[in-house]
């Protein structure tokens, strides 16, 4: 059994759980309000190791699962908007404490675990993951931050930079990565209209090793201009539909490889 646990708006997600279940995978699809208001939630540490169940709604009964595919960023504040303050901290603290320890204390895949800057895996900040991504050896806009007023708030400081700087005819990318790995190269290749430059596999595999998301499932934006890639962002949660049966049959493929090791340990 695989689980997706992700925000209630994650259509992503929903894309996942059906390609999944296409494949022929019990998947679980447990959204972040499902969980907040599940019928139980436990977990025991002992000297026999770590437990865990999770009741949803009494047909999706969480133990020992194959796989579980984590892209819940945030508690659901909606799901608790009528209770008063103090309230509503205590169930953001008790949830938050309970999918930290819970996903860090399951034996099989986890994608992503949780991150100091996001609960759905490593969310750094664009100017970290610019530097990274450039002693990774990957191509970087330079980018020009303003402390002014006039500065606009939030944005996409990367990627604003590196359309400006490639032009007219640059074409933006979004390709997804699992384990360090790009995903469906060929078809990478084909939305970009040029092969992938020789170095930019073992850039994005250096880069996640960096990053902490050596094992995780993220996206990551590229500026395309002629034969020169340009990394343009990262994030933990992927636009997974555009790596398509690829990233159905990698995932098969975790999962599978952590069922035969355990098979050599048992």
């Amino acid at each position: 059994m695989s689980v997706v646990l992700c925000d209630p708006d994650d259509t992503a997600a929903l894309w996942l759980v059906q390609r999944l279940r296409e494949a022929g995978d019990d998947c679980a699809l447990v959204t972040s309000d499902l969980l907040s208001f599940a019928r139980r939630r436990s977990q025991r540490i002992g000297r026999a190791g770590v437990s865990a169940l999770v009741d949803v709604d009494g047909r999706i009964v969480i133990g020992h699962p194959d796989l579980l595919i984590n892209r819940m960023s945030a508690p659901p504040m909606a799901a608790w908007r009528t209770a008063p303050p103090v309230e509503r901290d205590y169930a953001t603290a008790e949830l938050t404490a309970f999918v930290l320890s819970w996903l860090d204390g399951l034996s099989c895949p986890v994608r992503n675990r949780p991150d100091p800057s996001c609960l759905a895996g490593p969310a750094p900040h664009p100017l970290r993951a610019g530097l990274l991504a450039s002693a990774a050896g990957l191509a970087c806009p330079d980018v020009r931050l303003q402390t002014d007023r006039g500065t606009r708030a939030g944005g996409q400081p990367l990627l604003e930079a590196a359309l400006r700087q490639a032009g007219p005819g640059a074409r933006l990318l979004h390709v997804v990565v699992l384990d360090g790995t790009l995903v469906d190269p060929e078809g990478v290749a084909r939305q970009a209209g040029a092969p992938v430059p020789a170095g930019f596999a073992p850039g994005i595999q250096r880069l996640c090793a960096s990053l902490g998301a050596a094992e995780a499932l993220a996206g990551i934006d590229v500026v395309v201009t002629g034969e020169q890639w340009m990394f343009a962002g990262f994030t933990p949660l992927p636009d997974l539909p555009v790596a398509g049966g690829a990233l159905v049959r990698a995932l098969a493929r975790v999962r599978e490889s952590a069922a035969e090791r355990e098979k050599v340990t048992a």
